[in-house]
């Protein structure tokens, strides 16, 4: 594949961070050097094997016209730089493709704070600078579908998130503070109690009643992630250990059995959690409330079963209990999702697509071009 130039616009990357978003640039930017690829950032970023673009004026403008990309991360709120792909910024800069990566809805906003006057004003904002998008890389068929009807964005690659199944795996040492814990059946919810749309509501009243039924003792829950929120009301078989640096992750995902992944729905419709992902990668069991890409998923895998109506915490409990007595089926599962990881959803096949479909761009401009 020849050599691909790309301007890693908007974004800002710093060592030993705890953030899901900060693992995806940080998988891309070292994935994409590792297959041979140029990836230019903005000043004061830590990405692996990047080089910086020069903010003077003329060097400017001299370094962004060699790009072959300008690649923007999007979040729910279009930033500035998307204005870039249309005229007169995207003259002045040249690029010959514009790559939007989508990582949410607009919709999302209304779970952290925004109006629905501001989300309109976003969608609005993505139609407009949308004209001028080539590619919309997507995690999941939902998400691709919702960018393509109400962004008016026909391009559209999905490339699902991934993990790193030499980071995460089991046969590596266990975080110390697991080591209590080595007996039990342990349940590992990775995850922010500021986030409105994680249901931890469930988690508590689950182990409450494992708690209350004498089961307590064998099924242990464990919180890895920010927030405080709620802690205090959490039976004794919640174990609260904060954020955690993702790459000491793998040390305290070995010591698991089961991942959880329980949220209210929403804007997770259109998702697939990098925690999944890890989850899988460590071997381990997952169990999730239903979506469209874990429902697929969890097809796949045969275990069906393992999806938790939302806002049950009876059925999630009888779910833990059953996994808890068929410990052989727990790890059979362990062993056919790392597998997964294994052949399809790793970085380097998430990154190599990606840059395969912007090959593709380019020849077809190429070609149109005349040449």
């Amino acid at each position: 594949m020849k050599k691909i130039r790309l301007a890693y616009a908007n974004t800002y990357f710093q060592k030993n961070h705890v953030g899901g978003g900060h693992v995806h640039m940080e998988q891309f930017v070292s994935n994409a050097v590792a297959l041979g690829h140029e990836i230019w950032s903005w000043p004061n970023n830590e990405y692996p094997g990047a080089h910086i673009i020069p903010t003077d004026f003329a060097s400017f403008i001299r370094t962004m016209r060699q790009m072959d990309v300008l690649y923007v991360r999007l979040e729910r709120k279009p930033p500035n730089v998307c204005k870039w792909s249309l005229p007169p910024y995207r003259m002045l800069y040249g690029f010959p493709v514009v790559v939007w990566e989508f990582n949410t809805v607009p919709e999302e906003g209304l779970m952290r704070g925004q109006t629905e006057q501001e989300v309109k004003q976003a969608i609005d904002t993505f139609r407009r600078y949308g004209r001028g998008c080539d590619l919309a890389i997507c995690m999941t068929k939902p998400l691709g579908e919702y960018v393509q009807k109400n962004l008016g964005i026909e391009r559209v690659l999905l490339a699902p998130n991934g993990s790193d199944p030499d980071l995460f795996r089991r046969d590596i040492p266990l975080v110390k503070r697991m080591a209590p814990f080595k007996d039990q059946f342990n349940v590992v919810w990775i995850g922010s109690a500021n986030i409105e749309y994680h249901d931890f509501d469930i988690l508590r009243e689950t182990a409450q009643l494992l708690w209350d039924r004498g089961e307590g003792s064998e099924v242990i829950f464990h919180i890895i992630g920010p927030g405080l929120k709620g802690m205090g009301d959490m039976p004794p078989n919640v174990h609260y250990w904060g954020a955690e640096h993702y790459k000491k992750l793998p040390h305290w995902l070995a010591a698991m059995d089961v991942g959880l992944y329980i949220t209210h729905g929403g804007p997770t419709y259109y998702t697939a959690p990098l925690k999944l992902f890890d989850y899988l990668a460590s071997g381990l069991t997952v169990v999730s409330t239903p979506q469209p890409f874990i429902k697929g998923l969890f097809e796949e895998l045969g275990q069906s079963d393992l999806l938790v109506s939302p806002g049950d915490p009876k059925h999630l409990a009888e779910i833990l209990s059953s996994l808890a007595q068929d410990r052989a089926r727990v790890r059979r599962l362990g062993q056919a999702g790392r597998q997964l990881v294994i052949e399809r959803y790793n970085w380097r096949k998430t990154v190599t697509d990606t840059f395969n479909e912007i090959q593709n761009i380019l020849e077809e401009q190429h070609k149109r071009n005349g040449g």
